[in-house]
């Protein structure tokens, strides 16, 4: 019987490793898949968005719209960056640097001025503030296990709707010109 118990005890140990973690004799489950790659690109996201913004600050001349917009995504984006430095130390996720594609980015839109430059700008900001809303929605139920991703993932998704309708109006509104 005490053979019994104890093989019985073994394999429930072991089949507990195998389908999750045990913390203090609980067991707990596995994070959902894909957590690493949000917070790697919500951190690579981030690092675009604030230097883009510095960048088009710098560049809008008198258009105090972009201005205003350029200040915002800045400080939106370092908010949400702290948030993921602080969820990936929690979730325990060694964040990647960031892409080249980035700083080719940048590059290219170092170059250009004026009007050119504020239609690139707002034109970037659309097409990467709906791919991002969109990756960060398709991801909302995936991550309801884990309660401190899903509430990150639930205050960001707003952020992004709210940059994404600015910049589609700016755009739309023709505040394009120095």
């Amino acid at each position: 019987m005490r053979n019994q118990l104890i093989t019985t005890l073994i394999f429930s140990g072991l089949t507990a490793m195998a389908s999750g973690f045990i913390v203090n004799g609980a067991v707990a489950a596995e994070k959902p898949v894909g957590v690493s790659p949000l917070l790697n690109k919500a951190n690579a996201m981030n690092y675009e968005e604030i230097e883009l913004a510095k960048l088009a600050r710098d560049k809008a001349g008198d258009n105090q719209a972009l201005i205003t917009f350029a200040k915002t995504l800045e400080s939106d984006h370092k908010a949400n960056e702290d948030s993921v430095t602080a969820l990936s130390r929690q979730e325990n996720i060694t964040l990647n640097g960031t892409p080249a594609s980035i700083d080719q980015k940048y590059k290219r839109m170092e170059s250009l001025n004026g009007a050119e430059f504020n239609r690139a700008f707002l034109n970037d900001a659309v097409k990467d503030h709906s791919e991002a809303l969109a990756f960060f929605e398709a991801g909302k139920t995936k991550f309801r296990s884990d309660p401190n991703v899903y509430r990150y993932v639930e205050e960001t998704i707003p952020v992004l709707r709210s940059h994404l309708e600015m910049a589609r109006n700016l755009e739309h509104g023709r505040s394009l010109s120095r």
